[in-house]
């Protein structure tokens, strides 16, 4: 038998356990680095995020101040050549991402809460207007019997008898306000002006109308032989702005619902309803910030 394996008979396993505590060493020197390198990333998304979040507040912030100064200078019709709505840009690129914003007035479509206070005119329009987007005639005896019986909603799903594709054709065409409004012809589809009127020819001529000077007065509904302006007006109190800012691969959309008002000579806007989306990166995510309800 050989000397050396007779004096060292255990130098196999001490070699064996040697280059495992080596292995191991090295794999928990590398976890160290790579948990640093993760802490440094979540680190550096958290603050891009908190920079995108503020990026997107004072494009909100922008259209805030367009609204507010409207009601001084132009209180008598909102439309979409206004400049509230020429502040909604498409992307901007900047340095370190990029950011975007659009507005649309939420009085621009049909209000289903007006439901709520059981009168013949707000079921007749909806009838109309479900009628023209060939829905079934069900559709809004559904909805009208869901908020009659139980009040306004905050969403279409709330309406349990509709399904997905049906909230889909309605969604473009009506609206869930926090308080009674009128729908705005100056920024209202003909869809929605037709079904208001009970006229798609009245409705017809007054988009015509409404292309050629950019929005409409009183005298050109007048023009177009309607006397009686039940459900319709000039003007609108709530907007909906969405504002979506990037910085350094992290993406986030702000939605807002803004509100105006006039108390007693007391002019303001402000956001109701703030929400942030998910927060987007190339890698992982972070948390989904608490929705501001007021």
């Amino acid at each position: 038998m050989n000397r050396a394996g007779m004096r060292y008979p255990d130098a196999g396993v001490v070699l064996i356990n040697v280059l495992v505590a080596l292995a191991l060493g090295s794999a928990i020197v590398v976890l160290m680095f790579t948990s640093q390198e993760t802490l440094m990333e979540r680190t550096q998304r958290a603050a891009a995020a908190t920079q995108a979040e503020a990026l997107a507040l004072g494009a909100e912030t922008s259209i805030i101040v367009a609204l507010r100064r409207d009601m001084d200078v132009a209180p008598e019709a909102d439309h979409m050549a206004e400049p509230w709505a020429l502040a909604a840009q498409e992307e901007v690129q900047l340095e370190t991402g990029s950011f975007a914003i659009s507005v649309s007035d939420a009085q621009a479509r049909f209000d289903l809460n007006g439901l709520a206070a059981g009168r013949l005119l707000q079921q007749q329009i909806l009838a109309r207007l479900v009628k023209s987007l060939d829905l079934p005639d069900s559709v809004a005896l559904d909805i009208n019997d869901r908020i009659s019986r139980r009040g306004p909603i905050r969403a279409l799903s709330e309406v349990e008898l509709l399904d997905a594709q049906t909230r889909a054709i309605l969604a473009p065409h009506v609206s869930l306000l926090p308080q009674p409004g009128d729908v705005n012809i100056n920024t209202a589809s003909e869809a929605v002006i037709a079904a208001v009127l009970g006229s798609p020819t009245a409705a017809r001529q007054l988009v015509k109308r409404r292309e050629q000077n950019g929005f409409l007065t009183r005298g050109d509904v007048t023009d177009a032989g309607i006397v009686a302006l039940n459900g319709i007006g000039f003007t609108s109190d709530v907007y909906d702005v969405e504002s979506r800012a990037e910085v350094d691969g992290t993406t986030v959309i702000l939605t807002s619902r803004l509100l105006r008002e006039d108390r007693l000579g007391q002019k303001d806007t402000y956001a109701i309803e703030r929400s942030f989306s998910a927060h987007l990166a190339a890698k992982g995510a972070l948390p989904v910030p608490t929705p501001f309800r007021p």
